[in-house]
């Protein structure tokens, strides 16, 4: 087993993965309600549009909150109701919008990573369905090989992983089919300096590995986005 090159990070147990499409609502109006939807509500703000890939929806914000029980609070949820007229008719005007909430289970920092340096400039998004039975070896995969590989990737900053606690789109929450396989939903964030590693040979050797091609096999549904930053309003170090 590889020797871990990263140290256990402190931080937010919960985040708010809030992606959107503009639609034909002008970028500042978007950007005006980003910045100000859950904003008390945030440990911590992340702005960022998409980098390289063309991939919709091209905007992910990131809410850093306390806990997931915050996306319950009465003053979030309020948030909505108490939005002005232009901001309800900015929100029905979105070309596409999905709000998820999320629980950390657990975030890995580089030793040679200043917080102060965090966020990065960009963010890998790793988002997969694991088949519900198959998470213990899937979850030691992640933390004990997977993790560890991709550390020694040039860039790689911090890693952080989540559990999905709900999935909601335009006020609908999002459930599995009846037709699919019981699952949970995990979601991976990786924060680096630049945005070539996936070319590079230590990326390569994270992603092939006869470990990595046994649990992927429980694995319904992947996707990766590449993101770049766009703006911090609340930095959380």
């Amino acid at each position: 087993m590889p020797m871990p090159t990263y140290q256990k990070l402190d931080g937010p147990e919960g985040l708010i993965f809030v992606t959107s499409e503009p639609g034909t609502v002008p970028e500042e109006e978007f950007n005006g309600l980003v910045f100000r939807n859950f904003m008390d509500a945030a440990i911590r703000l992340t702005y960022h549009q998409t980098a390289l890939d063309s991939l919709s929806p091209s905007w992910l914000a990131l809410y850093d909150i306390t806990s997931p029980a915050v996306a319950q609070s009465p003053e979030y949820k309020a948030l909505v109701p108490s939005a002005s007229k232009r901001e309800k008719q900015i929100m029905a005007d979105l070309g596409s919008v999905n709000r998820r909430v999320y629980e950390n289970i657990i975030s890995y920092i580089h030793p040679n990573t200043q917080l102060a340096s965090l966020p990065a400039q960009y963010v890998f998004v790793v988002h997969m369905r694991v088949t519900i039975g198959a998470e213990d070896d899937f979850n030691r995969w992640y933390n004990e090989e997977h993790m560890v590989l991709l550390s020694k990737v040039a860039g790689w900053l911090c890693g952080k992983r989540y559990r999905l606690v709900e999935s909601v789109s335009r006020g609908v929450k999002i459930e599995p089919a009846e037709d699919e396989k019981p699952y949970n939903d995990y979601l991976a964030i990786h924060e680096l300096e630049s945005h070539g590693f996936m070319g590079l040979p230590e990326f390569n050797a994270a992603i092939k590995t006869p470990w990595r091609e046994r649990v992927m096999k429980s694995v319904t549904f992947s996707e990766l986005r590449l993101y770049e930053r766009y703006k911090v309003l609340k930095p959380l170090y």
